[in-house]
């Protein structure tokens, strides 16, 4: 078990002795502008429909029109010191009704020759660094088209998805979804960077003093990425590892990895990613993408495609009893109307299967346009 304690000893000393290299050869800010927040954002609004069959539920009716929406709301500042140290805050309102995480994400960043640190609840560097091929429209690697495939009433519900190799290759460890940690980034040296992050439980907004007997704790989340242009060909690559150190009595540590490669020339992009969990109950399994996109002045078209695989249906907590797939894959489209203003179209088709008794297979295809504003 000795990977347990270099890894959060070596996060922990390399995390210190970076802040204590910036503190110790800043000198005092003198004449440095108070930092004022600004405000910004995006607002998505969707209409489209949908037919679904559900096998195993034939009394459910969820084909036709709908109206969806997603709004965040950011108020966020940076101020640069005389000795060159900038410091910034991102606050993230959701702009929907969220009861159980009305504020998404809040955190202060410090940057600097050293690279830049971020202190608060915030994605990880497994998560942040992930390198995944471009979508546009609604994307599918994500999570965000389930809710135009499944309901809770459906026999594969729709829980479980986000942040976890079933719904897209965009993971953190347990799905810990910006949880409260420190992160530090290292500047890029010929395209190549490293991340670091520390969280010292799962929960978000939470300034409760961890039980480390009763629950997750001490994870620990590295990152490397790269980004480069080669004789014309944009290459950027991404590889990351997260985990908990200290479980609850009997427990295993949760694993989560993540890889991607992408290449573009001019307006065109191709590439895959692939994710997996380990030791994570019912979400075990792994996850991948492959796509290609093209961009043409105004235009952008992708076309994506996603399969999952996870020991146990959405929601679910019995590992290793029952086995859900999906495969996803959908056309994508983008018109820029004006700054910060563009139209989006995904046409799509998903199809859900499960070995478990009463949950039979499910087919959903659906056509969705929106507009999409950034502020």
């Amino acid at each position: 078990m000795a990977f347990k304690y270099s890894a959060r000893t070596g996060l922990l000393q390399t995390t210190s002795l970076v802040a204590a290299g910036f503190i110790l050869s800043a000198d005092p800010a003198g004449a440095a502008e108070k930092l004022k927040l600004s405000v910004g954002g995006y607002a998505e609004q969707w209409f489209g429909y949908t037919d679904i069959d559900d096998e195993g539920n034939s009394s459910l009716d969820l084909s036709g029109f709908d109206v969806k929406s997603d709004t965040e709301i950011h108020f966020v500042g940076s101020t640069k010191l005389d000795n060159g140290l900038e410091v910034g805050i991102n606050v993230q309102l959701e702009g929907n009704s969220n009861s159980s995480d009305q504020i998404d994400e809040s955190y202060l960043t410090l940057r600097g020759n050293f690279g830049q640190i971020d202190i608060g609840d915030e994605n990880s560097a497994l998560y942040k660094t992930h390198v995944a091929p471009k979508e546009y429209g609604m994307g599918i690697n994500s999570g965000d088209t389930v809710d135009w495939e499944l309901t809770g009433a459906t026999s594969i519900g729709n829980g479980g998805y986000f942040r976890a190799p079933f719904g897209g290759t965009y993971v953190e460890p347990v799905r810990a979804n910006d949880s409260t940690k420190l992160t530090y980034y290292t500047p890029r040296i010929e395209g190549v960077r490293l991340g670091m992050s520390y969280s010292p439980d799962s929960n978000q907004d939470n300034n409760t003093q961890p039980d480390r007997n009763a629950g997750l704790s001490d994870g620990v989340m590295a990152s490397i990425d790269v980004s480069r242009e080669i004789s014309g060909v944009t290459v950027a690559a991404s590889a990351g590892y997260g985990t908990f150190l200290e479980t609850a009595s009997g427990q295993d540590e949760p694993q989560a990895y993540a890889f991607g490669l992408t290449l573009g020339y001019g307006g065109l992009q191709v590439g895959g990613s692939f994710a997996g969990f380990q030791d994570s109950g019912a979400n075990d399994g792994d996850g991948y993408t492959l796509g290609a996109s093209y961009d043409f002045g105004q235009y952008g078209v992708s076309l994506t495609y996603l399969h999952g695989e996870r020991d146990g249906l959405a929601g679910s907590t019995a590992p290793g009893t029952v086995q859900a797939d999906r495969d996803t894959i959908a056309l994508g489209g983008q018109y820029i109307l004006g700054p910060g203003v563009s139209a989006q179209a995904t046409i799509g088709y998903s199809e859900y299967t499960s070995d478990t008794a009463g949950a039979g297979d499910i087919q959903a295809a659906y056509a969705i346009t929106g507009i999409r504003v950034t502020f």
